[in-house]
């Protein structure tokens, strides 16, 4: 009787007009608002015709528009205001109205508020309506300067990613009422936290799929644990050895992707509690050969393996029929590259030098990536050495150079029997940087005798490459139709193979709006 008594009570209720029913959503918790909408078709329609709104307060490029010229420091100080006053105004309607809010971002410098309780009153104004994603960082101004965020912050059950910066949470955090069960991504970055913080985050959090922790600070012992759901994590140690983690223990056993940058000095995972593990990338200058290679033999599902200034790697030596993209990038040069890797469809290797034994399966490469930055003197044998690498590829995506080199020289007569090596088909030689000292003419015609790319993309970046630049225009644009430079050689110049010529220019800016970090880029599309 008691049922039927409710269930009279809400066809009456439904039967109210619609904007009373929305007012009566305003006063419902937004957990319970939510709910309301699988009663009936009403509700149903009442809660969609809820106003959806998405709220992106981004200092970095309000204020620096604002702040793009000199300025009094009173008028620094109304600009500043202003933007706080805007923040204000855009969440006036949230104070008179129930609504959904798709996203919240919200970005600022702490010493711009007048009053650090806004911060709270403007997330709980966002999580008191149905929220599904919440991104607020601050950023400090001194290290000392942190901002205690109240627990009180994450009672909006219908959130689905959660993103903080630059705060403090302090133990005890959360407690069983403000368990997110439908949240799915949280990413702390520069965040004060303690151990039992990162345990406690775990148990009230048991749907995270995506877990990132960004330079956090105060964790000695990490321990990630009682995330069944969990599948893609991210680790990041601050650069600071007093912020090196003792040790770090992970157990997911659902996990697929795991990205670690930081030095610690004594990295071991336990590979036992992640074997479906597909993707792996570490960024740590002391993981040694042995490691790599025990990983890759524990790993049976490792499809894609990124390893990022690991310095005292010599040699990669393995062999995986799964392994699909393999990237080394490094300012140190390995010794070895001998891998037995038949489904391999994307290899990346950047480095100073090539590796002296290179043996790689290359029948299923579909993107190859060379990157390169040479700085000991090129020679001839160093365009012969790399020409070799290049032919070994059916084709190549990229070519990179960042010439560091003072010198070079290329003499035709010193390549020996080279034609025999076939020309490797290039479709972008991307070059960042060449000194001035070089011999740009040397330069060139060693490079194009290396191989016949599809565009020579040259940067400019704070006028530098601009003589470089000049010097291919002239060079590739006036170059004689019928060239006779070497009638009497065996061996052709690029002259006598390149048919058409095109010039493309384009601008990309790095930083922030105001800055002029701006790079250049000349793009010289080549037909052979």
């Amino acid at each position: 009787m008691a049922t039927r008594g409710k269930r009279r009570v809400m066809d009456q209720i439904s039967q109210l007009p619609d904007p009373i029913l929305l007012h009566i959503l305003f006063f419902l918790p937004a957990k319970d608002a939510a709910q309301t909408s699988v009663l009936s078709k009403t509700w149903l329609k009442v809660w969609n015709s809820l106003p959806l709104f998405t709220f992106d307060f981004c200092q970095n490029i309000s204020l620096w528009k604002l702040l793009s010229t000199q300025k009094e420091e009173s008028e620094q100080v109304d600009v500043r205001d202003a933007f706080l006053n805007i923040i204000d105004g855009s969440l006036v309607n949230l104070r008179v109205q129930k609504a959904i809010i798709e996203k919240f971002r919200l970005f600022l410098k702490l010493s711009y508020l007048r009053n650090v309780s806004c911060i709270d009153e403007w997330i709980r104004l966002a999580t008191n309506n149905c929220i599904k994603e919440l991104d607020v960082h601050i950023k400090r101004q001194y290290k000392e300067d942190w901002y205690s965020l109240p627990g009180t912050t994450f009672t909006a059950k219908s959130l689905i990613v959660l993103r903080l910066g630059g705060f403090k949470l302090d133990f005890p955090l959360i407690v069983d009422h403000m368990k997110l069960t439908k949240l799915r991504e949280l990413s702390l970055t520069d965040v004060l936290l303690e151990e039992q913080t990162i345990l406690e985050i775990c148990s009230a959090y048991p749907a995270v799929e995506d877990l990132r922790l960004i330079r956090c600070e105060g964790v000695k012992d990490l321990l990630i644990s009682d995330l069944p759901r969990l599948i893609k994590l991210t680790i990041h140690q601050a650069n600071e050895i007093t912020w090196e983690y003792r040790s770090i223990r992970i157990q997911a056993v659902n996990l697929q992707s795991l990205y670690y940058k930081g030095c610690n000095r004594q990295l071991k995972f336990d590979v036992t509690t992640f074997k479906l593990l597909k993707e792996l990338s570490i960024t740590n200058e002391l993981i040694t050969d042995l490691v790599v290679e025990n990983l890759v033999s524990e790993l049976p599902l490792l499809e894609k393996l990124e390893l990022n200034f690991c310095f005292k790697l010599m040699t990669l030596k393995f062999s995986s029929c799964m392994l699909r993209q393999l990237t080394f990038r490094s300012g140190k040069s390995l010794m070895e590259i001998v891998i037995d890797t038949p489904n391999l469809i994307r290899f990346e290797y950047g480095a100073s030098k090539l590796p002296v034994i290179f043996s790689l399966t290359t029948s299923s490469l579909q993107e190859c990536y060379l990157k390169l930055m040479p700085s000991d003197h090129l020679s001839t044998s160093w365009f012969q050495n790399l020409k070799e690498y290049l032919s070994r590829f059916k084709q190549l995506n990229l070519l990179v150079l960042s010439i560091d080199s003072t010198t070079n020289t290329f003499i035709v007569e010193e390549l020996n029997g080279a034609l025999s090596c076939a020309l490797s088909v290039v479709k972008l030689v991307k070059i960042k940087k060449v000194m001035e000292s070089l011999n740009f003419e040397t330069l060139l015609d060693g490079l194009l005798w290396t191989c016949h790319p599809e565009t020579l993309s040259i940067d400019r970046t704070w006028e530098h490459n601009e003589d470089f630049v000049q010097f291919l225009r002239e060079k590739l644009m006036q170059r004689e139709i019928a060239p006779v430079c070497c009638d009497s050689r065996r061996i052709k110049c690029w002259r006598h193979y390149l048919k058409e010529i095109e010039v493309e220019s384009s601008t990309r800016q790095y930083g922030n709006p105001s800055s002029s970090s701006r790079v250049s880029t000349v793009c010289f599309k080549l037909t052979w």
